[in-house]
């Protein structure tokens, strides 16, 4: 007996140990201090709830790979573009049906408010698909030492980090799924900035075994670009001034069923910034949604240049034309005015077409099935952005 008990608390310690990588922020700080490279920034937690709006954030994935299966689709991409955009407008699947969330957490959910697109514009004004792909010599890159982040090292250089939200899609060593740098944390090595994110856990891929498999690493990663701890950083104690986030004595695997109870309270263990299963995390709070937009505008609001004009394509400001499309920001009906007969069609970020109608007087146009972003409607050659919330 006392042989099979040795086995069993033998292998939780490997199962434990494998999962600590869930998400490797808090080491690659910890590295960083090491090489004299970090100087966080003190972040501004006034939850000021006036601040929610809707805020459109460039990305430029640079894909890193040294064989086919490293060189993550297009589709993938795409896929993962759609998560952030679902997961920080509250318009992800599980919460759709409230019955995921806890009655005592229902009503701390929180909408961001932030749309992700893939820029297309690149630093020096050039078209671009907002992918990066560069094939490399190096096929396992070592986490922490940002190897990834430098071209003279076998990775891609950092576009304008002030600018674009950088993301290295890459072979990680080990078990680790993905880090990111907070706010400040490389203010003296700006090229640094940025998420890196493992290929394998990149996107949504329903093809694999994997319980990490739907994109939210990227969401769990991007709320540390954006300024949030892990919830159980510091154990019961009170830490980060978020009264809706119940303290959590440690990390939480797997997808446990509710309630787990520790610190003498409830544990949201649904929440985007635990380690439970993709399928088994679906949300932050109000207080985690103040703080990254606290983050975007007060410390982060370069991405904002141009109110994410880095997304858009050929923009143009139209004068003289008896053409409006109204309200912008759009909830459930786009109103498309045009004086003229004309057609119209509508585009999302990957220039996919989504919806394509004639138009004369006015026409309302239902745009309530589009997922929330940023669209462009082509009238008369003449293109219009606008953003459906």
């Amino acid at each position: 007996m006392g042989y099979y008990c040795f086995i069993l608390f033998f292998l939780s310690h490997i199962i434990a140990f494998g999962q600590i990588s869930r998400c490797s922020t808090d080491e690659y700080r910890a590295t960083l201090k090491k090489r004299g490279l970090y100087n966080h920034a003190k972040k501004n937690n006034s939850s000021n709830n006036m601040l929610h709006g809707n805020y459109t954030i460039p990305i430029v994935v640079h894909v890193l790979y040294n064989n086919n299966e490293q060189n993550i689709s297009d589709e993938k991409i795409a896929s993962q573009i759609d998560v952030l955009n679902d997961d920080y407008n509250a318009s992800n699947s599980e919460l759709m049906t409230q019955d995921n969330v806890p009655q005592e957490f229902q009503d701390f959910i929180g909408n961001v408010g932030i749309s992700f697109c893939l820029a297309q514009v690149d630093p020096d004004g050039n078209m671009s698909s907002g992918i990066n792909r560069v094939s490399t010599d190096i096929d396992q890159f070592q986490g922490f030492t940002d190897d990834m982040k430098q071209s003279s090292e076998g990775g891609i250089d950092a576009w304008d980090t002030e600018k674009y939200l950088n993301i290295w899609v890459c072979n990680l060593a080990g078990n680790t799924l993905g880090f990111a740098t907070m706010p400040g944390d490389v203010e003296e090595s700006p090229e640094l900035d940025g998420i890196v994110i493992d290929y394998e856990y990149f996107g949504v891929d329903l093809s694999s075994n994997s319980p990490y498999n739907l994109g939210r690493t990227g969401t769990h990663e991007i709320g540390h670009y954006f300024g949030l701890e892990h919830t159980f950083l510091a154990g019961c104690s009170s830490w980060d001034n978020c009264d809706d986030t119940p303290s959590i004595a440690s990390p939480t695997y797997g997808c446990p069923s509710f309630p787990q109870v520790s610190c003498q309270s409830n544990n949201m263990t649904m929440n985007f910034m635990d380690y439970t299963n993709d399928a088994c995390m679906y949300m932050f709070t109000d207080c985690q949604a103040n703080v990254m937009l606290d983050v975007l505008l007060d410390y982060r609001d370069g991405l904002l240049v141009g109110n994410g004009s880095q997304c858009s394509v050929s923009i143009q400001e139209i004068e003289g034309l008896d053409i409006v499309l109204y309200p912008n920001p759009a909830h459930n009906i786009l109103h498309i005015s045009s004086e003229k007969k004309t057609s119209v069609s509508v585009f999302d970020i990957y220039g996919r077409q989504v919806l394509f109608l004639d138009v004369i007087n006015d026409v309302a146009l239902d745009v309530s099935t589009l997922p929330l972003g940023t669209y462009f409607a082509l009238v008369d050659n003449n293109v219009f952005k606008f953003i459906k919330h």
